[in-house]
């Protein structure tokens, strides 16, 4: 009687372990996206987002010339990106917004 017992506990231990992992698993998502320079050529800048909206690591930098993609893979699914829609002229950077990237939306830049 007593093995049933623990038999029974260690099979409870496990599928409570495994739905707490699955869980954490869950929470840490990593998505793609896609930037697309439609209407002209541009510079862009992607940066992981932390979990207060903060830059984290640079994930992409590079030109998109029109009518061309690029595919971003974000950690977080969640990235700040800014561009510079005169790629060929030394310019300040535009934009530092804030967007979601899952599910291999398209990001129209600018």
């Amino acid at each position: 009687m007593g093995n049933i017992f623990r038999i029974g506990f260690i099979i409870l231990f496990t599928v409570v372990s495994a739905g707490f992992i699955s869980i954490l698993k869950a929470d840490a998502k990593e998505g793609t996206c896609i930037f697309e320079a439609s209407n002209q050529d541009v510079f862009v800048i992607v940066w992981d987002q932390d979990d207060e909206g903060n830059k984290g690591r640079q994930i992409w930098q590079g030109r998109i010339n029109q009518g061309e993609s690029a595919k971003i893979t974000a950690p977080h699914g969640q990235i700040r990106y800014s561009y510079n829609d005169q790629p060929d002229e030394d310019q300040p950077l535009s934009g530092d917004v804030n967007r979601s990237c899952e599910g291999g939306e398209t990001i129209s830049v600018p």
